[in-house]
């Protein structure tokens, strides 16, 4: 079965901004226009810009038209992104960013003591209620909010380190681990989408309907989990990559 026409003229401008042919802040064709161009209802274009604005593609000015979203999305290759760049002092984040020639930034940084529940307790294989320690951070891209991101440690693992201080470390924490000792060999992503809580939806600043992306990873030394990091990023503005060599773990067909 086809799909109903609003959703493939959605598609068809859908790929226009994504490919660039319509830039951000650019202003689409009026309502009449985009009917004559694909020849189909006053109602059809609407339920397709609609769609496109619940998708932060697009926004709608009042008596202004409709206009390209400006605010641009990050692909950030998830595989790659632990761990300190050698060449640069900086954590894989800010390198990341930095190297797609956009400026991150760090902000509302918090540091507590907390005793695990059992969700937290069940990826960090400890005990629940052990004492955990976690570092809270928000990020930016641009100035525009990007990502939210909570850190969880075990406490046997966090003590005596930098986590215990309420501050950012600029080397990341997975270096700041490994110099004690802690050396994160591997990590298991879990990504899925659901729709913002309202404050997450105030962080972002996106209008009801547009979805987040939750990465739950666990990180681990050879021996046990090191870290639980549950980040939540604007579903419109992030591109999840992930790069696997296959030579690294041997053919796949003997």
């Amino acid at each position: 079965m086809s799909e109903p026409l609003y959703r493939q003229v959605a598609d068809d401008l859908r790929k226009k901004i994504v490919s660039g042919s319509l830039q951000p802040g650019q202003r689409l064709p009026s309502q009449s226009e985009l009917e004559q161009l694909f020849g189909v209802s006053t109602n059809t274009i609407r339920l397709a810009i609609a769609l496109l604005a619940n998708q932060g593609l697009v926004e709608t000015r009042q008596g202004l038209g409709t206009y390209v979203n400006t605010r641009l999305t990050f692909t950030m290759v998830m595989s790659n992104v632990e761990g300190l760049r050698s060449d640069s002092g900086k954590d894989a984040f800010t390198s990341s960013v930095e190297e797609q020639g956009r400026t991150p930034a760090q902000e509302g940084f918090s540091m507590e003591l907390r005793k695990a529940g059992p969700l937290i307790a069940g990826y960090l294989q400890i005990p629940e209620d052990s004492v955990v320690v976690v570092r809270r951070s928000h990020r930016l891209i641009d100035g525009q909010s990007w990502s939210l991101q909570d850190s969880f440690y075990p406490m046997d693992v966090a003590q005596g380190t930098g986590l215990m201080l309420p501050m950012d470390l600029e080397h990341g924490t997975i270096r700041e681990l490994a110099d004690h000792g802690h050396v994160q060999v591997r990590h298991r992503d879990e990504v899925m989408t659901r729709m913002p809580t309202p404050t997450e939806a105030a962080f972002f600043g996106r209008r009801p309907g547009v979805p987040v992306l939750e990465v739950i990873r666990t990180a681990y030394s050879a021996e046990r989990p090191l870290r639980l990091t549950i980040s939540v990023y604007a579903g419109d503005l992030t591109h999840l990559a992930y790069e696997i060599d296959y030579t690294a773990h041997g053919h796949l067909f003997q």
